[in-house]
């Protein structure tokens, strides 16, 4: 077994580098390599590594795969092939997320909630049959929390998954301390004295216990989180005025939850402009994203002002959206234009890192939520921009019509040059 063991690590060692050594090779969809030129040295990711080129220097050594032009070419050649067949050989068995469908392959219907209650039961009747009959020594407790671990793995929800890994943890803590080793509670029953169990636990079972301990505070923390963003438990918080008019007219429409705006409620800073604060500076780099609730608000391009935005409108909208795409978030466009708060007037600011992180954590939609808001702000602006084109349009055409008296500026041309022709003719007359 021992040497089994080994040459399958050792052939699963040459396989993962045959997959991770071609990463730094370039690809072609062809399978070919670009052709290098005899007698050059080349310092890139085909040159071999140091200490293989001191001794090949040295003459000590073979020549290394590397090095040579046809072991580059068998290697990578070798890596696409074993890549391309490994791919067609796994990608028949993707079947999609675990479903209840697959314990009973020969089932062609998709089961129901009173099938599944039947296939869940028949599973653990038959599990605990067969250790009745093969094993009834072993512990109840640690069995259950087996079963129970196998069905979180087959959860595709990572909320359930996490109350499941729980329960396991539970289970295996009262499996392996209210059940005597080696004869479980079908052979003696259970002790259910914790004194005496902790008194009598078996060394062997401290860390098993120790870990499920963990587990179920790590697990547990997550379930937290997870109640935390339930819209239940978020409706029933109290924000003042101000905080919750900001909800309403701005993040609510934006596609933003109260559990999720509660967060980024943390995070932001409210202040008030007294001589006209300046937001956003035309050419230089934005960190901030602000939303004004009062006053009025000046968009200014070279200089001239170009419009003035209403209350509850994002400001920094599409320099968070680069920063949110970009590595790290380290990316800080400049703004587009010098924004002015009014004297007087009140906004929220929040800086960007804080929506970087905040679309960064796991188990959570905040990154949709994110890309939502940006993408309804954006949509917004361009439709106002184009009613704004179309009026501007039509006032145009009113102010040409009323000069022109009701006729087109093509059909004046016309009947001047029409005018201009009969003048010329009479003149020739004459």
């Amino acid at each position: 077994l021992a040497r089994g063991a080994d040459a399958f690590m050792s052939a699963t060692a040459v396989v993962l580098s045959c997959l991770c050594g071609a990463a730094g090779l370039p690809f072609s969809p062809t399978g070919r390599l670009p052709a290098r030129s005899a007698g050059v040295r080349h310092d890139g990711p085909w040159a071999a590594p140091p200490l293989l080129q001191r001794r090949s220097q040295r003459g000590r050594a073979r020549p290394p795969l590397l090095v040579a032009e046809d072991g580059q070419w068998g290697l990578a050649m070798l890596s696409l092939r074993t890549r391309r067949a490994l791919y067609q050989a796994l990608e028949p068995l993707d079947k999609g997320d675990f479903r209840w469908e697959f314990l009973v392959p020969w089932n062609n219907k998709t089961l129901t909630t009173l099938d599944k209650f039947v296939v869940c039961s028949t599973f653990i009747g038959l599990s605990f049959t067969l250790q009745t009959v093969y094993d009834p020594g072993a512990s109840v407790g640690v069995h259950l929390s087996y079963i129970a671990q196998f069905f979180s793995y087959a959860m595709g929800d990572p909320i359930g998954f996490r109350l499941l890994a729980v329960l396991t943890a539970v289970l295996e803590i009262g499996g392996n301390l209210f059940e005597t080793k080696e004869a479980g509670f079908i052979v003696s029953g259970m002790n259910l004295n914790p004194l005496e169990a902790f008194a009598n636990v078996n060394v062997e079972d401290v860390f098993p216990i120790f870990y499920d301990q963990l587990f179920i505070v790590i697990n547990g923390y997550y379930i937290l989180r997870w109640l935390l963003t339930k819209e239940a438990l978020a409706s029933a918080l109290e924000w003042q005025e101000n905080e919750e008019a900001l909800y309403t007219n701005c993040f609510a429409p934006l596609g933003f939850r109260r559990a999720q705006f509660s967060r980024l409620l943390k995070l932001s800073t409210f202040a008030c402009s007294a001589e006209g604060d300046v937001l956003t500076v035309q050419g230089e780099p934005l960190y901030d994203l602000f939303v004004p609730i009062n006053g009025s608000v000046e968009v200014r391009v070279g200089g001239a002002v170009a419009s003035t935005l209403p209350p509850y409108q994002l400001v920094g909208e599409a320099s968070l959206l680069e920063n949110l795409q970009s590595p790290r978030g380290e990316t800080h466009p400049p703004a587009r234009a010098t924004v002015v708060a009014a004297p007087g007037s009140c906004y929220v600011r929040w800086p960007q890192r804080a929506f970087y992180e905040l679309q960064q954590e796991e188990d959570s939609d905040f990154g949709y939520a994110i890309q939502l808001m940006i993408a309804r702000t954006l949509s917004e602006k361009l439709s106002a921009a184009r009613l704004s084109q179309r009026e501007s349009e039509q006032k145009l055409n009113t102010r040409l019509a009323a000069t022109f008296r009701g006729a087109s500026p093509r059909a004046l041309a016309a009947s001047r040059l029409a005018g201009g022709e009969a003048a010329a003719e009479g003149e020739e007359e004459v």
